[in-house]
């Protein structure tokens, strides 16, 4: 992520959480980064991986389902502006 989009990044995560009520500790805004970064590179390449296939393979399980979600908002966010 550049700086730019790391703020963005923050604010629209910060945002999600604040909607839908969600209460983030570190190890998920670490989950979130990681989700996030790894969207990023697929998709770049033109993959057709769904994020719930990038999920799985980093080890995100259904717990995680609300941090998914937001990674799919936030990224679309990013690189829709």
């Amino acid at each position: 992520m550049n700086e730019e989009q790391e703020e963005l990044f923050g604010q629209y995560v910060a945002e999600f959480a604040l909607e839908y009520d969600l209460k983030l500790n570190d190890d998920d805004i670490m989950k979130a980064i990681e989700l996030f970064d790894e969207c990023t590179d697929r998709w770049s390449s033109d993959s057709d991986a769904s994020i719930y296939e990038i999920a799985n393979d980093l080890g995100l399980k259904e717990d995680d389902e609300d941090i998914i979600e937001m990674i799919s908002v936030v990224w679309k966010r990013i690189h829709t502006n």
